[in-house]
């Protein structure tokens, strides 16, 4: 043992050195972090139920894009910051932020058939500029401008009828599929049942229209719900701080789409492939040049001669 502790090669670690302000210093107490409580039950909006808007105006502006007009209603109270004395100026700017189209399904003969509806969604953006008062007498009120901005978010369905064919619809498909094999089981059977899931995806990716604003009315009134007495000041002088208003919106779209769009009762649209337009031209020529032939064989002189003339024509 003596021998083995005078070994040049033999190396032992020694512990590391540690100050005394590090050992004298207390370790920091970490605070457990707030774990967020869970909902037991999802939130919901509290109305689930749009309005429905007929368009005023519906019509075909190009061969793939149709300009819907409509009119849409909105209620909304709103409180001011202060106490205003009298409304200055309100100034109103509408922003559309989503519309999406929904289109028709196709239904067999016997079942109900809707309509393709578009999904409109914004709000008003309302400047709000009052005067308050700081200072009143039995005869006059001085006050200062005050400035109040508000979003009333307005939502609707627009109902676009069964006038005109929009794009169709395309599905995903799946389809399952397998191979015929045979394995030979303990029994001596054969079988074709393998332990197999082969399947075929296809998706397609159907693109929404284009929605552009091209013109907007916004037609309201305001009712104050919450008139006091101007205390100290002219007779029949209120304040308030509630606003009931009432907004008629009326709006103009132009709806874009990535295909062209038919009407149902055109027969260019049903079956595009046999061409009934030509053919309806054709018809149409071949009329107007038997008529004209007719006509020069009444006026003209040589009416047999006519006759001998145009006798492939009868």
């Amino acid at each position: 043992m003596s021998h083995q502790k005078n070994c040049s090669h033999q190396w032992t670690q020694h512990a590391p050195f540690i100050p005394n302000w590090v050992r004298g210093t207390p370790s920091p107490k970490v605070c457990p972090q707030p774990i967020p409580p869970v909902s037991p039950n999802p939130t919901f909006p509290s109305n689930a139920i749009l309005q429905m808007c007929t368009p005023l105006q519906f019509e075909k502006s190009g061969p793939n894009s149709v300009v819907v007009t409509v009119s849409i209603p909105a209620e909304s109270v709103i409180t001011l910051p202060t106490k205003a004395l009298e409304i200055k100026l309100i100034k109103k700017n509408l922003k559309i932020t989503q519309s999406h189209f929904l289109n028709c399904v196709p239904s067999e003969p016997g079942i109900p058939h809707d309509t393709p509806k578009l999904f409109l969604e914004g709000f008003v953006r309302k400047d709000i500029q009052y005067s308050e008062a700081v200072h009143q007498t039995s005869t006059t009120v001085s006050g200062v401008m005050k400035d109040f901005l508000v979003d009333i978010p307005i939502s609707c369905v627009i109902d676009l009828g069964k006038h005109l064919i929009f794009p169709p619809i395309y599905y995903d498909q799946q389809k399952e599929y397998g191979f015929a094999n045979s394995i030979t089981l303990p029994s001596g059977c054969l079988s074709n049942n393998l332990p197999e899931f082969n399947l075929l995806s296809r998706q397609f990716y159907n693109q929404s229209p284009a929605c552009q604003l091209l013109f907007s009315q916004i037609n309201e009134m305001d009712h104050a719900l919450d008139r006091l007495p101007l205390q100290g000041g002219p007779l029949e002088e209120c304040t308030f701080t509630t606003l009931q208003e009432k907004m008629i919106i009326l709006i103009q779209l132009r709806l874009t789409f990535p295909t062209q769009i038919n009407y149902p009762d055109d027969p260019c649209s049903c079956h595009p492939k046999k061409d009934k337009c030509s053919d309806l031209n054709l018809l149409f020529n071949k009329i107007s040049t038997i008529l004209a032939k007719l006509n020069r064989i009444i006026k003209g002189p040589h009416v047999a001669l006519l006759l001998l003339q145009n006798k492939h024509f009868l």
